[in-house]
């Protein structure tokens, strides 16, 4: 799988030196063209499949984030800009499904990245994940946010 990613990552570097320009988009074209020519020599048809899907999980996981940011910088803004302060902030524990050290940090990351959340601590025995929010309204509802967000696509990309 690794190799793969590699792989792809070369050949659209390739491409970007047979364009004599490297750029964002010169090597984004080079990455689909590098996913095309993979696709024609495949070592096995069930591994790229695999490779494919996890570089759509990926991808998805990404929009998901960018979404998840916009979201949150819109409602840290109102929040600021209004003329009374309402939050009510606090600290929830979250629990861990995710048991890799680097998909836990990896999440930890993406929430701390989030305007409006901050990861604090993992508790020593990784199942819990103590999580600062600038407003807290009601704590399942953003304990599920997580688990059926972020944290899904994270163990379905580590799967």
């Amino acid at each position: 799988m690794v190799t793969r990613l590699l792989l792809n990552i070369v050949l659209a570097l390739v491409w970007c030196l047979l364009q004599n320009e490297i750029s964002l988009r010169q090597f984004l074209i080079g990455s689909v063209v590098a996913t095309a020519a993979m696709l024609f020599f495949p070592r096995s048809f069930h591994q790229e499949r695999l490779y494919m899907h996890k570089v759509n999980l990926g991808i998805q996981l990404a929009a998901f984030f960018f979404k998840e940011l916009l979201i949150a910088n819109v409602t840290v803004v109102k929040q600021v800009l209004a003329p009374e302060l309402k939050i009510q902030s606090g600290i929830i524990a979250y629990p861990l499904a995710l048991k890799d050290d680097f998909l836990i940090t990896l999440l930890a990351n993406m929430i701390t990245l989030t305007p409006g959340t901050l990861s604090v601590e993992v508790s020593p025995d990784r199942k819990l994940l103590f999580i600062h929010f600038l407003n807290v309204k009601d704590i399942e509802e953003d304990r599920r946010l997580i688990r059926d967000g972020f944290e899904r696509y994270l163990q379905r990309i580590a799967q």
